[in-house]
């Protein structure tokens, strides 16, 4: 057991936190998958989009699960800030001037990629903390919730040239239409 500032923290308490930080980032990928699923207008995204929104209720309700395993009493309601890549605020101007609808949906479906590849990386690290700390009835549930994480980080990965090929018409009408007005301008 460990201290810190004189209260010691039994093992029951730290796997807690634990699992309530990976339930406040399922708590706030459940809002984003919901936002994504109403903005997308790739019908497949918006429907592998619903299926991962199924599975991560589920997760969280494996999570709130385990806690009480543990003896953790308040599942926490709170929500992660997910790892998403921010512009500078000069480049987020620029942005907000220069991109289309299908250059948003492309910086989405990036930052989708980006939020799966943190999951994965924090549920393999909590089943590793599971197995050290004896918690051995936790691993095969966090198992599960990290390959529908790496499952869903796989479909992102794969259907990113197609996810491109439906987007590209707009993105290239808009690439004619800037370098026309900027031909027209010199």
């Amino acid at each position: 057991m460990s201290s810190t500032k004189g209260k010691e923290i039994t093992l029951s308490e730290k796997m807690t936190l634990y699992l309530n930080e990976a339930l406040s980032m399922e708590n706030a990928a459940v809002e984003r998958l919901q936002l994504r699923i109403k903005q997308t207008k790739i019908e497949n995204v918006k429907q592998r989009l619903r299926l991962h929104l199924e599975e991560t209720r589920e997760q969280q309700n494996r999570l709130k699960q385990l806690i009480s395993d543990v003896g953790g009493k308040n599942p926490t309601k709170d929500k992660a800030r997910l790892p998403i890549p921010w512009a500078t605020k000069t480049m987020a101007n620029m942005i907000g001037r220069m991109m289309t609808s299908a250059e948003l949906e492309l910086k989405e479906a990036k930052q989708d990629a980006v939020i799966e590849n943190a999951e994965i990386v924090h549920y393999d690290m909590l089943m590793q903390l599971a197995e050290r700390m004896g918690v051995t009835n936790a691993i095969s549930v966090l198992a599960q919730s990290l390959s529908e994480e790496k499952a869903m980080a796989e479909w992102i990965r794969t259907n990113a040239p197609d996810v491109l090929m439906q987007l590209w018409p707009e993105i290239d009408a808009s690439i004619a239409k800037r370098e026309e007005a900027q031909s027209v301008k010199t």
